[in-house]
């Protein structure tokens, strides 16, 4: 019979404690595993991943940086010239949702409820680069921006098929428009880009000839055996030799042109990490962010380990008398050996069922939110075979040792006295409770500090005025009534001002423009607006003047540029510059306050605030809406859907997109909120089990050290002397590991911050905070725990012992 099942003596609270820390452990790190898993494998599942490159230009407005959305021309004839390019195009690797009415896939009609389904823009060069596999159709139909091919789960989810027809919204007119479905293509790689959406339509030739109008992101497919410094090579003489036709240019010129449009090129394999890239259209990815999320993993892992290891040798004193006697009785040492690695394996198999159930609640939860992959563990075989092969080994080195350690004594020499107080044993597994003691310390403080940058982030003052403001996204029709619009808007006397822009203020990228000032080539990023935006967001105008309602009848446009232009290009006032007409210059009239219109992670870079005057390139179809102090914010969000509706009947009022100006500006920060609530939970979760194995350790010392308590007692120590030497014991292993734990978070903590260009300071009180917390929750655990021993009769206490 094994000695887990012969097992008299011992604690089963302990044993209890044991498997929910492994449970929650388990449960932990295949949820990691999971988005580390798919973060690291992020598109190299699609077919000849190796040979795919994204095509980049050195970045206008940041050293370093590289830019993806080019314009035409050049790469067009880079793909029709280069032998070493198996196949090469533009598209885009992101999907919009658009309004579609599918009906009945055939023949639908205006009465049909629509559906939102995310497509997207290829040309047929691009499918060929990325492997599109057809199961339907023909890609010879595939000519027209109306002519669609859906993947197969889109088609089998919507019901439609070649041959068919939908319906599919135009986001500028608001109208609908019919288009051929002309085929079906199998399912992309789910953990790639090309997942990001149901349905395509070609590019075509727009804007094919056009060397001002950098919206189109290109990849080539290198044959085999082409090396990236090959295909690299070859483009960059193709762009040289387009700049060297240029007669007109000087040699200064031209060598500064060439060294501006060095072609880079990023492996798809890596595009998700590369933080290189100025503006992607893919998903984006923090390699920082992925190892830190498994150093966590392993930390609890560990944390938990060092429980279960402290479990075992804990029990070897208590054991070693029954194991003994077996000998005696004629038991071999090996089949002892596998009676306890058994028990350890038994009790690591219940975590993991448990833990498999902990995955499937979560996966119901809020918090799944919080992965940005599914946690399913049919999509998720190898990481959940992983963990049950990394929990088993674990059982086996957990329990090998103390196996091996308790059936090394000679059956006299165990069975004639007590092994309760091993000094070696104590020393071990107090080492072992004070890596646990390092890791939560540590952890806590790099939460902390991940939590404080994120407050910052939303906190710090931008450089405008952000309060009481509404943001609204309207389509291209109701932008052409902005007059209308606001006009009824203001009859509502809870809204304070309106104003209107070309896109949202805050946001990754914007439009760029590049323009010969005094000879040099300039860069600068592009927002057109109302004349009254700067006075409306509380932006100054610091040289020149603001805008005027008379600049919205201007021939050419109007500029005003902030700081960081002016000093970068050294502007100056009523200069004239080209602005949206290829006929005329728009004028600089003024400089406005730098502030902030990117992320905090990036500094401010030069921007023009820009209006189009008479002759507009397209309505502006942002609308900002300040309200006035305590206003009644959701009447006021369902007025303007609601009159959305009025100027656009096609909209229904739901679809309208009307956001609190901070709340749209949270998910800019998304991925860093996700972030600070994982380490947060994980740490929350490293600590309890932390304090698990406290108290396994409190209570198992306790229940050795009876005989030298109830001498303590007899001899007149107090029950408060007795906790308070037990409190020391352990706050001097908190204070050790503290001092050990400061210079190691200080450089994790310094080296996170240093990614953001606007950053919290790292404050002294956060360590001190760890360090008194950890204190507090320590000696809770242990005057509790030890109360009970202090408080035993002690002459019951030495009678038994």
């Amino acid at each position: 019979m094994s000695i887990f099942r012969r097992r008299k003596m011992g604690t089963p609270l302990s044993g209890v404690l044991n498997i929910l820390g492994m449970t929650v452990a388990f449960a932990a790190l295949y949820i990691i595993l999971v988005q580390v898993h798919h973060d690291l494998t992020y598109n190299k599942e699609v077919k000849d991943a190796d040979r795919i490159y994204c095509v980049s230009l050195p970045d206008w407005y940041t050293e370093g940086k590289y830019m993806v959305w080019l314009n035409r021309p050049p790469f067009e004839r880079m793909v029709s010239s280069i032998p070493e390019i198996e196949a090469g195009g533009t598209g885009y690797l992101f999907g919009q949702p658009i309004e579609t009415i599918v009906g009945d896939g055939k023949n639908p009609t205006l009465s049909d409820p629509s559906v939102s389904i995310r497509m997207s823009s290829m040309n047929k060069g691009t499918l060929d680069v990325f492997g599109f596999e057809l199961t339907e159709g023909s890609w010879d139909n595939y000519v027209g921006v109306w002519d669609y091919a859906f993947s197969e789960s889109a088609a089998r989810k919507y019901g439609v098929g070649v041959g068919g027809h939908v319906m599919i919204r135009n986001w500028q007119s608001g109208t609908y428009h019919d288009a051929n479905i002309v085929a079906i293509y199998k399912d992309m790689p789910m953990n790639s880009d090309l997942s990001d959406f149901e349905a395509i339509c070609p590019i075509g030739d727009q804007a094919i000839d056009s060397w001002s109008e950098w919206s189109y992101p290109y990849f080539f497919k290198a044959k085999e055996g082409v090396s990236k410094d090959e295909l690299e090579a070859a483009a960059r003489k193709v762009m040289e030799d387009i700049i060297g036709g240029d007669s007109d240019a000087s040699d200064e010129s031209r060598a500064e042109a060439i060294k501006r449009t060095r072609v880079h090129l990023i492996p798809l394999t890596e595009t998700y990490f590369d933080q290189t890239i100025a503006n992607t259209d893919g998903a984006r990815g923090n390699k920082t962010t992925t190892y830190t999320l498994l150093a966590i993993a392993l930390l609890v892992i560990i944390i938990a380990f060092i429980n279960f290891v402290n479990f075992f040798f804990a029990l070897v004193p208590v054991r070693v008398h029954s194991v003994n006697t077996r000998k005696v009785l004629g038991a071999s040492r090996a089949s002892l050996i596998v009676d306890c690695v058994m028990e350890a394996v038994s009790l690591i198999i219940i975590s993991l069922a448990l833990a498999a159930a902990v995955v499937m609640l979560f996966q119901t939860s809020t918090a799944a939110n919080l992965i940005t992959c599914s946690t399913a563990f049919g999509a998720n075989m190898s990481v959940g075979i992983f963990t049950i092969i990394l929990g088993l080994s674990f059982a086996v080195a957990a329990s090998l040792y103390p196996a091996f350690y308790i059936t090394s004594f000679s059956p006299a020499l165990a069975l004639k006295g007590s092994f309760a107080s091993s000094a070696k044993g104590r020393v071990f597994r107090y080492l072992l409770v004070g890596l646990q003691f390092l890791i939560s310390i540590s952890l806590i403080i790099c939460a902390t500090f991940v939590g404080l940058q994120r407050k910052y982030m939303l906190s710090h003052d931008m450089g405008f005025d952000r309060e009481e403001l509404i943001t609204a996204n309207v389509n291209r029709t109701v932008a052409k009534s902005a007059e209308a619009l606001s006009s009824k808007l203001r009859e509502d006397p809870q809204i304070k001002d309106i104003t209107w822009a070309d896109g949202d203020l805050v946001q990754p990228s914007r439009m760029g423009w590049g323009r010969l000032y005094k000879g040099e080539q300039v860069s600068f990023q592009c927002y057109p607006v109302a004349w009254n935006f700067l006075q409306f967001m509380g932006i100054p105008v610091v040289e020149g003047r603001d805008f005027t309602q008379a600049d919205e009848q201007s021939e050419n446009g109007v500029f005003i540029f902030n700081e960081a232009a002016k000093n970068k290009f050294g502007f100056t006032l009523n200069e004239k510059m080209p602005g949206h007409m290829d006929e005329g210059d728009a004028e600089v009239v003024g400089f406005c306050r730098d502030f902030n219109f990117t992320s905090l992670k990036n500094d401010v870079s030069p921007l023009a605030l820009y209006i189009f005057g008479k002759h507009p390139w397209r309505p502006l179809s942002t609308l900002l809406v300040r309200t006035e102090k305590n206003a009644d914010i959701p009447a006021i969000m369902k007025k303007i859907a609601t009159t959305v509706s009025e100027i656009d009947p096609t909209v229904n009022p739901d679809d309208v997109d009307v956001q609190l100006f901070d709340k749209k500006l949270q998910g800019q920060y998304q991925t860093e909120a996700n972030f600070s609530r994982l380490i947060t939970l994980f740490t929350l979760l490293a600590i309890i089990i932390s304090l698990m194995g406290v108290f396994g350790l409190v209570m198992f010392e306790t229940e050795y050290r009876r005989k030298e308590i109830g001498v303590r007692r007899v001899n007149g120590a107090t029950i408060g002397e007795i906790l308070k030497m037990f409190n020391i014991e352990f706050a001097r292993i908190v204070l050790i590991c503290f001092i050990i734990a400061m210079p190691l978070t200080w450089w994790i903590v310094n080296r996170y911050l240093s990614g953001f260009a606007y950053r919290v300071p790292i404050y002294i009180w956060v360590f001190a905070a760890a360090l008194v917390a950890v204190l507090a929750i320590t000696a809770l655990v242990v005057t509790g725990r030890c109360y009970r021993a202090a408080t035993e009769n002690p002459s019951i206490t030495l009678k038994k012992e």
